[in-house]
């Protein structure tokens, strides 16, 4: 086969083992992400520092972000997946190596990099990887792996740290990661900068992917309501009475998956807007029920409609956007769509908190957060239009 041409079967080796390599990465990454502020606490840094160290990761993945895209595009993929997720070991392990607060600074800021060039070369090589027919189910199923990694990290690291410490966690998390680099030494060379013209000027387009915007802005909405749900039903559970809802997130995480492997191909069968919808109105009823919950059953409920809207609609957004751009640009559709995802991931906690501050009412800032959904369903629609037809 043509190192260019598209496999005929989605369950191919190059396929499966950047899926493997993705979880393998994703325990490495959840293992360090959800203790860390402890970690923090634990070497004498105060609360104030310790949330600053923590954000660093965030703040540089935002940074990079619009500069990963051109890069992916100009050079050799395969080499920044391997220099990206090496990267991403070195910085892990250097986290239990010193405990002065520059250093972690810097090391913590460097991570944010490396993860904003991994998950960035990772959904532009994708498409390449599966049957073109298929791509939705592809990101559908490598979703599902890197939900099950990020859920299963924790609990690995913190067994770690009981058996030898935080730096045992740290050393075991790099590994995990050395191993992902070394596993994408095996994958075949991927397209795009050996297709780029050579010499050519940079261009702001080469950085956005204008053709991009109106599915960027989509997972603007989605990522705005994931970062609502995750920074405040904790909150809200325990204004309303209902002790330990932590497990709201564990449905949540086990209906994802169940989603997004009986829904992967509903997008490709049917195209963007048969899965998009649906997607975003199930989540908008999810809100709803959110913003007068007031029994565990009640939450419940909302964790599962609302996740099943996200399983319908966020495949569907990744892949229109890889669709969207000739393979040469996949780099730049990706930092497209991840800039979108970051915006809405990073704003939406503080405006949430905001709006509790002025009123303390979380429901209300569930029913306020419908708004960015229905805007983002007049966005899709309003692209569509412009597009005459032509299927998204």
């Amino acid at each position: 086969m043509n190192e260019n041409q598209n496999p005929v079967r989605l369950l191919n080796g190059q396929y499966v083992l950047l899926t493997l390599i993705n979880f393998v990465v994703s325990v490495s990454y959840s293992m360090v992400s959800t203790i860390m502020a402890k970690y923090l606490g634990s070497i004498g840094l105060s609360i104030a520092v310790a949330g600053a160290i923590t954000g660093a990761f965030s703040i540089a993945s935002m940074v990079a972000r619009p500069f990963t895209g051109i890069i992916n595009d100009r050079l050799n993929r395969k080499l920044l997946l391997i220099g990206a997720t090496g990267g991403m070991a070195l910085c892990t392990m250097l986290y239990g190596l010193t405990d002065v607060y520059g250093v972690l600074l810097a090391v913590r800021f460097l991570h944010g990099m490396f993860f904003a060039f991994s998950s960035t070369v990772n959904m532009a090589v994708i498409p390449e990887l599966v049957p073109e027919k298929r791509v939705t189910e592809g990101l559908s199923y490598y979703g599902v792996v890197q939900s099950i990694g990020v859920a299963v990290g924790p609990s690995i690291g913190l067994a770690l740290i009981n058996m030898g410490g935080y730096r045992m966690n740290f050393i075991a998390s790099g590994v995990l990661a050395l191993l992902g680099a070394g596993a994408a030494c095996i994958l075949r060379p991927f397209s795009g900068a050996q297709r780029a013209p050579k010499n050519r000027k940079i261009h702001w387009k080469d950085i956005i992917a204008v053709e991009c915007l109106a599915f960027a802005a989509v997972d603007v909405a989605i990522a705005m309501a994931n970062g609502l749900e995750n920074s405040m039903i904790a909150l809200y559970g325990a204004q309303q009475g209902i002790a330990n809802i932590g497990w709201y997130f564990t449905i949540s995480a086990i209906v994802l998956c169940v989603t997004r492997v009986l829904f992967g191909r509903l997008a490709d069968r049917c195209g963007v807007a048969f899965s998009l919808y649906p997607g975003l109105g199930l989540m908008i009823l999810g809100f709803l029920i959110l913003w007068r919950a007031s029994s565990p059953w009640m939450f419940a409920a909302a964790s599962v409609i609302k996740t099943t809207g996200v399983g319908l609609a966020r495949p569907a957004i990744q892949a229109a956007c890889v669709r969207a751009v000739p393979p040469e640009r996949r780099g730049s559709a990706s930092s497209t769509y991840y800039i979108g995802s970051d915006i809405g991931q990073g704003t939406s906690p503080a405006i949430g908190g905001r709006i509790v501050d002025m009123t303390g009412d979380y429901g209300l800032a569930f029913l306020l957060f419908t708004l960015p959904l229905m805007l983002g369903a007049g966005i899709f629609g309003w692209a569509s239009r412009r597009r005459k037809g032509r299927q998204m």
